[in-house]
């Protein structure tokens, strides 16, 4: 490690992957492990519930902390990230006591009359993992990427043991909830030591305020543009059974590689197209988009021609259908190398990512209730590639209306078309002809 040159982005891109690959771990060691399918829909259900009542507040704060942190004074940083904490705080002990409370309606109105799996210690469970979350993007914003590498291996190997070993000893569904909780607990405690470290315990109800209203409106349109996980979660919980819910989950993942490398080079660029001249972070931008492309276009084409044979035999034959969602899910990868939200964002032209997120949450219940009654959960997925595609092509013509941004100055468009028909037409001859 001390020897190896990282950089921020890339060991945010590093952490994203390996949650996600502990998420997908953790996947096929509990479908390999015996435990009912009824069991595991439990479980993507709890997941699936704590991060419906935090993802919106949680990512539209941390959007804003990045650009934030740039601006301030190098002694008004320690103050920033103690009211960061304050806020986050007060927002998971909100998040907390609501879920708990509202446990039965959720239970009624979300999920087909099935329960809330342990309605507190889900409620702990947020209390505990949403601050946390700070972690990464304060050794971010510290220039510590090594310690991002080293947090991410530690934490989610320990998220690993905790959630996918017990079930092997003959431990079911309520230890492994309590294995995610533990690790939560230690995430907010690692917390705990590096805000000792670098922050400065001092109230500004002033900056707060002012932190607040730039976040509200990224807050809102995280809410609707990144809630489409959630909504069709709970459109198949409140149709369809957990063993549905099950299988929709485990293919409804995109390309493991394309949202966690989009979202971190996004959140790591946002800083730097705050400067008023954005020439030179346009460039290397464009080079890192490019880069992206020829990483993940040609593997998701490599996994939408074998995803039929691999399902059956990472998880188990009973989830050999969440492979057609899956490949559903790899066509997402046509609006994730679109990337006008981190120029829009920076520039703090938040009324138009709203405007975006509106139009494209309308589209996608709108879509997925339709399409689910004629095409069955299957037609969840497809709603969501339309919806996200639609609110990419709008705040691309925003760029170009309101900064005179081109696409092709963000994004390599020849590259990008090929390599679109070619992943459309693996999809074709995979589901309808082969």
């Amino acid at each position: 490690m001390k020897k190896t040159n990282i950089k921020g982005v890339n060991a945010l891109q590093f952490f994203q992957l390996a949650r996600y690959g502990a998420l997908f771990l953790i996947g096929i060691l509990l479908s390999k492990s015996g435990i009912s399918q009824t069991d595991i829909g439990h479980y993507e259900t709890f997941v699936l519930i704590a991060g419906a009542f935090t993802f919106f507040w949680v990512n539209g704060f941390l959007k804003v902390l990045m650009p934030t942190w740039s601006e301030k004074k190098e002694e008004e940083r320690p103050a920033l990230l103690f009211n960061i904490f304050l806020l986050l705080s007060a927002l998971s002990i909100l998040a907390a006591v609501s879920v708990f409370f509202l446990s039965d309606g959720v239970s009624q109105l979300l999920l087909n009359g099935n329960k809330v799996p342990l309605p507190g210690v889900l409620a702990l469970y947020i209390l505990f993992n949403s601050p946390a979350l700070m972690v990464e993007y304060v050794y971010l914003l510290k220039d510590r990427p090594k310690k991002i590498v080293v947090y991410a291996i530690i934490i989610f190997a320990l998220q690993i043991a905790a959630v996918g070993i017990p079930p092997f000893l003959g431990f079911g569904l309520e230890t492994i909830l309590y294995g995610l909780l533990g690790v939560s607990v230690i995430r907010y405690l690692w917390l705990l030591i590096i805000l000792i470290n670098n922050a400065q315990v001092s109230l500004n109800a002033q900056f707060l305020k002012e932190y607040i209203r730039y976040g509200y409106p990224l807050v809102l349109s995280t809410l609707l543009s990144s809630s489409a996980r959630y909504i069709d979660g709970f459109i198949i919980t409140s149709q369809f059974s957990p063993n549905d819910f099950a299988i929709f989950q485990y293919g409804a993942r995109e390309l493991p590689l394309a949202l966690l490398l989009s979202n971190s080079l996004s959140m790591a660029m946002l800083s730097r197209f705050t400067k008023k001249d954005i020439a030179s972070p346009l460039a290397e931008f464009k080079s890192e988009v490019y880069r992206l492309h020829w990483a993940l276009f040609p593997l998701s084409i490599v996994l939408m021609l074998t995803s039929h044979h691999l399902f059956p035999i990472l998880f188990n034959p009973e989830f050999k259908a969440s492979a057609t969602i899956f490949n559903i899910y790899l066509l997402l990868l046509i609006s994730r190398l679109l990337f006008p939200q981190t120029i829009i964002t920076a520039k703090r032209m938040n009324r138009y990512i709203m405007q975006a997120s509106f139009f494209e949450i309308l589209i996608n219940v709108s879509l997925s209730i339709m399409l689910a009654r004629i095409m069955g959960f299957v037609g969840v997925a497809y709603a969501t590639v339309i919806a996200y595609l639609v609110e990419k092509i709008y705040l691309l013509a925003v760029l170009r209306k309101t900064m005179n941004i081109k696409a092709s100055e963000i994004l390599p468009v020849k590259i990008y078309t090929i390599m679109s028909i070619l992943l459309i037409t693996s999809f074709i001859l995979v589901e309808f002809i082969l």
